[in-house]
């Protein structure tokens, strides 16, 4: 598993100067130990809407270009009656 997959290894790569104390605190204080699962969880939450975005972006680019050639292709139907082709 890789080391920012766990809440520690998480906590970690934030302080890398501090790690023996993260260890220390990480195996001895709940409330540390709650406060490294919050961290991990938000940034978890973080990742995925960064990737729900993207996948938005791309789909609202693709829906933009759909939108333009529908208008186009209306707008020739128009022309065409409106001129009796």
């Amino acid at each position: 598993m890789n080391m920012l997959q766990t809440e520690l290894g998480l906590v970690k790569a934030r302080f890398p100067e501090y790690q023996q104390v993260i260890d220390l605190l990480y195996r001895s204080d709940p409330d540390f130990k709650s406060l490294c699962s919050d961290l991990f969880l938000c940034t978890n939450m973080i990742q995925g809407f960064t990737l729900e975005m993207e996948e938005i972006k791309q789909a609202l680019v693709e829906y933009q270009d759909i939108v333009s050639e529908l208008e186009i292709e209306l707008s020739t139907v128009i022309k065409n009656v409106e001129t009796g082709n």
